[in-house]
C-alpha cells in the first residue's frame, strides 16, 4: 500500500513534543547529581566524558545519553528563535520582561521562601537557615548559573531558571542586531556576539547569565533563519543535505564519540566555539526529527505534548523544588543502587513537578473565570 509522505506544517504546538521530552530530560539530568556514583556523572571540569573502566556498551549508552542531553538547551533556544518577531527596542524589553523575567522573579521569591521553611524544619536552626537561604536568594538575584564565590561570599546557582534570564538577554541582543543588520552582516554580528559570550565564560562566573545569553544569540539566529528559509517545512536539496551530513552531523558524532561535550548552564565548551557551532547546527536536525514524529498521536505522545505546552511552568516549579527542597537529605539515606535511586527519585520529582504545574494551571483558570464573570456582572449593573 502506498503511503503519503508526511509534511511538516507551521502550527502553534509543532514543537510541544520536543519541549516535553526536553523537560523530562532536564529533570533526569538534575536528579543524577543526587547520586555521585551513578554512571551519568562522568564529566570533568572541561566538559569531557571520562570513559575509564567502562565497557563498550556502557560507552555507547553514555555517549548517546549525553549527545541528547547536550543539545536540548540549544534546541530550546532555536525553537524560541523560530517564533521570533522583530519589534522596537522598548516593546521587545516589555514583552521579554513580562514573559521571562516576571516568572523568574516570582520563582526566585517563592524558592527562597520554600528553602527557608524546609531548611529550618530540617535543621531547626533559624540563623543558619537564613544564611543559607540568602545564598539562594543572592544567586538568583545576581543571575548566577553556577555556584560562585566572590571574595569570601558564596552564592548558589539560580538553577534551571538560568534559561529564562539567558533567553531574556539573548532576545534583546538579537532584536537589536536585526534592527541594524541583515543577511550576511547579521550572521557575522551574531557570530561575533556569541564568540564574546564564549570568551567571557573562560573566567569567573559573570552575573545575569550574560555569557549564556550572548552564546544563545547564535541559536536564536538559527531558529529565525530556519523559519525565514522554511528549512523545516520545505527542506533542502540533496546537495545541501550531503554537505550538511559531511560538515555537521559526522563531525558532531565523532567529537561526541570522543567525549567532547558542551553544557551551557556550566559554561563548559570542550572545543570552544566549535562545540557551540556544531551543537546548534546538529540541533536543527534533531528538531526536524521530532517534527516528523508529530504524525503520531497516541496517549504517550499526547501526554508529552501537554508537558511541552507548559514547559515554562515546568522550569519554574522545577527550580523551586530543586533549590528549595532538600532532596539530597533523602538521597543520602537511600540504600539501593545508584541507578535505581536516580530512576526512583526522577519519577518522584517528575510526578511532583507535573502535578503542581497542572494543579496551578487549573486553579489559575478557575480564578480567571470567576474574575471574568464578576467583571461581567459589575458591567451589567
Amino acid at each position: 500500500m502506498k503511503t503519503e509522505k508526511y509534511t511538516v506544517k507551521n502550527t502553534a504546538g509543532m514543537f510541544n513534543l520536543l519541549k516535553g521530552i526536553a523537560m523530562l530530560i532536564v529533570l533526569k539530568v538534575h536528579t543524577n547529581t543526587l547520586f555521585p556514583d551513578v554512571i551519568f556523572n562522568r564529566v570533568n571540569e572541561k566538559g569531557l566524558l571520562i570513559f575509564d573502566n567502562l565497557s563498550i556498551p556502557s560507552r555507547i549508552f553514555l555517549t548517546l545519553y549525553y549527545l541528547i542531553a547536550c543539545i536540548i538547551m540549544p534546541a530550546l533556544f532555536i525553537i524560541s528563535g523560530y517564533g521570533f518577531r522583530k519589534t522596537t527596542f522598548k516593546k521587545n524589553i516589555s514583552k521579554q520582561f513580562k514573559s521571562l523575567m516576571i516568572p523568574y522573579i516570582v520563582t526566585m521569591l517563592l524558592t527562597s521562601g520554600l528553602h527557608l521553611c524546609t531548611h529550618f524544619c530540617l535543621y531547626r536552626y533559624f540563623p543558619g537557615s537564613v544564611k543559607e537561604t540568602l545564598k539562594i536568594f543572592g544567586g538568583s538575584l545576581l543571575g548566577l548559573p553556577r555556584t560562585t564565590t566572590y571574595g569570601n561570599i558564596t552564592f548558589f546557582a539560580n538553577g534551571p531558571n538560568w534559561f529564562l534570564m539567558a533567553m531574556f538577554i539573548g532576545m534583546i541582543v538579537f532584536n537589536t542586531l536585526i534592527t541594524y543588520f541583515d543577511k550576511i552582516k547579521l550572521l557575522v554580528a551574531v557570530l561575533i556576539i556569541s564568540t564574546v559570550g564564549w570568551l567571557i565564560s573562560l573566567g569567573n562566573t559573570i552575573p545575569f547569565c550574560l555569557s549564556q545569553g550572548l552564546v544563545s544569540v547564535f541559536y536564536i539566529y538559527l531558529g529565525y533563519y530556519a523559519k525565514k528559509s522554511k528549512l523545516f517545512t520545505e527542506g533542502i536539496n540533496i546537495k545541501k543535505k550531503t554537505a550538511y551530513v559531511i560538515l555537521v552531523i559526522v563531525p558532531f558524532l565523532i567529537t561526541t564519540g570522543y567525549g567532547c561535550l558542551m553544557f551551557m548552564s556550566d559554561s563548559k565548551y570542550s572545543l570552544g566555539m566549535i562545540s557551540i557551532l556544531l551543537s546548534g547546527l546538529f540541533a536543527l536536525c534533531f528538531i526536524y526529527a521530532f517534527l516528523l514524529l508529530n504524525r503520531f498521536n497516541g496517549i504517550i505522545s499526547s501526554s508529552i505534548r501537554n508537558v511541552g505546552q507548559i514547559s515554562i511552568y515546568v522550569l519554574c516549579i522545577h527550580t523551586m523544588e530543586l533549590l528549595g527542597f532538600p532532596y539530597y537529605h533523602f538521597a543520602e539515606k537511600w540504600n539501593g543502587g545508584p541507578m535505581s535511586g536516580t530512576i526512583l527519585f526522577w519519577l518522584i520529582r517528575a510526578t511532583v513537578v507535573l502535578t503542581l504545574c497542572f494543579t496551578f494551571l487549573k486553579v489559575k483558570d478557575i480564578v480567571l473565570l470567576k474574575v471574568s464573570k464578576k467583571g461581567e456582572i459589575n458591567t451589567n449593573v
